[in-house]
This record gives structure tokens, sequence and C-alpha cells, in this order.
């Protein structure tokens, strides 16, 4: 009998699968891979890198053997997102928002439409953690997970150090005689050197845009006839929260302002994504990050590889009904080098 009240895996998981999150600008733009593993660990292949010149030899000297520099496998165990909620007598006996004042539902009616909200937020909170996390590895070049029952432990990508960048004293922007327009051009000339790869993206808060726009070189070279198509040909939708703002392309750069916020885990304060007066610089082309997502080890799963896996469940005494979605992932850039963030104030 227990079965007639609860959703079946199967009718939860395109439920969910189908639910539509405005915003993941940073996701979308730096990690648009996908993987599913059905095994607790996520593994990279990472291929080392080999600029060295081809020796000279005579002609008629034997070719002297390369030693492939060959490459090595990361292992990473992400750690657990599980948002849960209890759904409450009350709730379905009250009137839902839109909903008559007199009410016009059912308490099966209310109950089911309340299942697939929360399972709308849990969707956005687990999208959010992601955002979080991509906006740390472009910043830092690395993560730290940590929770309540998780102990601290950083996933450190090995990004060079002078990929991090904080201005000081007379160096920072909106002092006299700095020019944004030449440091940003420098910074992108330091990711080719470092990666290879040519940035062609560089996002910023609003008040470090404010500083680079102000500049006259600035106010020559860039062009705005673009206007929000390129944020439209990543996805997103103009206006809608977490979308950012194009202002324009100097040559095949395109600068982005993006102001999203978060709640911090603690306080419940609205925190940004992207700090005050933050500029990242990346490679699409050669970051090619993905979102890798471990298997959810729950029997109802058959302990495999899922996205996001929700589930509801009953209890008998004192009875009550809860909704679960987990995810396990880690997002992992196949070249940190291709990014560089720089805190110019």
């Amino acid at each position: 009998m227990e079965e007639d009240y609860l959703y079946g895996t199967d009718e939860l998981m395109p439920m969910i699968e189908s639910l539509f999150i405005p915003g993941n600008f940073l996701l979308r733009a730096f990690f648009p891979g996908l993987m599913e593993f059905d095994t607790e660990e996520v593994k990279v292949d990472r291929v080392l890198d080999d600029r060295r010149l081809a020796p000279w030899v005579s002609p008629l000297a034997p070719g002297k053997i390369q030693q492939p520099r060959g490459h090595q496998v990361e292992s990473f165990i992400p750690g657990y997102l599980k948002p849960k909620n209890a759904i409450t007598g009350r709730e379905v006996l009250r009137r839902l928002p839109g909903e008559p004042l007199t009410g016009s539902l059912s308490a099966g009616d209310r109950r089911g439409r309340i299942m697939l909200q929360r399972m709308f937020e849990h969707r956005q909170k687990i999208e959010r953690r992601l955002e979080w996390m991509a906006s740390s590895i472009i910043r830092t070049g690395a993560v730290t997970i940590v929770g309540d029952d998780y102990p601290a432990t950083v996933v450190n990508y090995n990004r060079l150090g002078s990929l991090t960048k904080t201005l000081l004293t007379t160096d920072r922007w909106g002092e006299s005689g700095v020019s944004p327009y030449d440091d940003v051009e420098e910074w992108i000339g330091e990711v080719a050197n470092a990666s290879g790869a040519a940035v062609n993206i560089v996002v910023m808060d609003g008040k470090a845009w404010g500083l680079y726009r102000a500049d006259p070189k600035t106010e020559k070279a860039i062009d705005t006839t673009l206007g929000q198509t390129a944020a439209i040909a990543l996805g997103l939708t103009v206006q809608l929260p977490g979308t950012p703002v194009f202002k324009g392309r100097i040559g095949e750069v395109e600068f982005y302002v993006y102001n999203d916020t978060y709640e911090a885990d603690v306080t419940g304060q609205a925190t940004n994504i992207i700090p005050d007066y933050t500029v990242m610089l990346g490679s699409q082309g050669g970051i090619e990050g993905t979102q890798l997502f471990g298997a959810i080890l729950d029997p109802r799963n058959n302990y495999g590889a899922a996205r996001y896996f929700a589930k509801n469940w009953i209890d008998e005494d004192p009875a009550g009904e809860f909704v679960m979605t987990q995810s396990a992932p880690l997002l992992v850039p196949k070249r940190i080098n291709a990014t560089l963030c720089a805190t110019v104030r």
C-alpha cells in the first residue's frame, strides 16, 4: 500500500530534469562540458605540455629519440549536495500562492504542486553552488569544499601564481597614471604565454568595469554594436537574474559585467558571485571546463550515475513526507592556466 503514496524515481527524474534555470553565466561560458560517472570517484586524464624544440642533427646522423611527456590521471571524490524539505499537512491544507482566496485545489493537488516547487528550489540551489564553484576556480585556481559534516578539502588545480593578481598602492585602477586598458592587454599576453590559449572573454563586476570604461584607450577601442546577442548566444535570456550584461568587444575579446548574488551559508547575507573590483580573463577553447558528477550512492538510484537524483519518502510514525535531491558535483578545468584573475583595487 505504501507505494500508492510515493512518487517513483522514474516519475521524479523527468520532472526535475525538465525545469529551466536562468543564469549560470560562468558555468555556461567556462564549464559547458558534462560527464556522469558510475563510480564514487571522478577521474581526469591530463596530457602534460610538451613545448620542446625539435633537435638539430646532421643529415647523415640518426634521429634523436624524444621521450613523450605522457599524461597523468587525477582522481577526486566530490562532496555531496543534498537539499531536503519536509512536506507538512499544514502546507497542503493552506491556499497556495495564485489560488483563489477561497481555495480551489484539493489537498492532493497542492501536495503535488508543493513537491514540484521544492524540487525546483533544490535544482536552483545546486546550480547556484556550481556557479559559486566556477567563480572560485576562475578567481583563485582552486575551490574549498567544506560543510557541517564534511571536513574542509581544497581542490587545487595548480594555476601559475602570477595568474592570480592583487594590485596594490599606485598600481591600482583609478590611480593616477594607471591604464586599465594596458593592464588587460598585458594580462591577455600572460595567459597566452602560460597556456597557448587566446583569451576571448573578460568578466568584471560593475565597479571594475566603471574604472576600465573610464580609460580613454578603452573608449576608442571598444565596439558596442553587437548588443546583447552575445549573451543570447550563450543560451542566456537577457534581463533574467544571473544574466551577464554584454558591454562590447575589442578585437576578438568580449567584455561582460556580471553582478549575480547568492546567500552566504552562515549569515544569509546577499554576496556577490564576483567580488568588487574583480577582473576575470578566460579562453573558452583553452580552459575547456567540465562538470563532473559522481555516482549517487542510493539504493533507489541503483547506486548509478546521475547528475541530479530526486526522491521522496514517507515516515509512518510520526507521519511525515520528505523530498530530497542529491548531486555529487565537481568542476574541472582542463587547462587552468587559460584563466587569470586580478583584484584591481
